[in-house]
């Protein structure tokens, strides 16, 4: 894998050349999957990249691609081979297809691709019933929104900023304690404090 770091210089006539990525492995450095044969890359709505590769499986890197977010294999996920030949993202929904030489499988991403105007938002599940133990996932957002959720009297809960278009609560406060029975609302903004939008849900304990 290798950045153009300045794209904008590419058509500038002279020779930029593309840098692989310095990541720290222990108390050495190293080029990012630098002895792996990719054979796809996918962008997600949060400018997160899923790499195939031709044998060690699927990752999933940070958008600058300095953090390895997950690595799914054969023996720590479903997929049917690591071998991946392709991957396609549904960026409104966040699925991720991804085929391999012996079949196809998808995954139910936390990242979709951001609103340009924040007009609704779809809160799943809602209600949250008491036997849920899942994430409960606010879509349709804006690009990257400031998320915060209260409960009825106003107090914060819980903070995070959106995958793209999508923020995921585990439903657990500050301090790690599953939220009481109540209504929680959701209050979104983009960056800057010009699209927002307030949600509720509704908690079953």
């Amino acid at each position: 894998m290798a950045v153009f770091y300045y794209p904008e210089l590419i058509f500038s006539g002279f020779n930029f050349d593309a840098q692989q990525i310095l990541i720290q492995e222990g108390e050495y450095g190293q080029y990012l999957l630098s002895t792996e044969r990719i054979n796809c890359i996918k962008i997600d709505g949060a400018n997160r990249k899923w790499v195939g590769t031709e044998s060690s499986g699927l990752y999933l890197l940070s958008d600058d691609g300095l953090e390895q977010i997950h690595h799914f294999t054969t023996t720590n996920s479903p997929l049917f081979s690591n071998k991946i030949i392709d991957i396609s993202i549904n960026q409104l929904s966040g699925e991720v297809y991804i085929a391999t030489d012996k079949g196809l499988i998808s995954y139910r991403s936390d990242a979709t691709i951001g609103e340009v105007k924040q007009e609704e938002t779809y809160v799943f599940p809602n209600p949250v019933r008491e036997n849920y133990q899942g994430n409960i996932a606010i879509s349709q957002l804006v690009n990257n929104a400031l998320v915060k959720i209260t409960d009825i009297n106003g107090v914060l809960v819980y903070q995070t900023i959106a995958n793209g278009g999508q923020a995921n609560w585990n439903g657990k406060n500050f301090n790690n304690e599953k939220v009481g029975t109540g209504i929680y609302l959701v209050f979104s903004v983009d960056s800057n404090g010009l699209e927002k939008i307030v949600s509720k849900i509704l908690f079953i304990k």
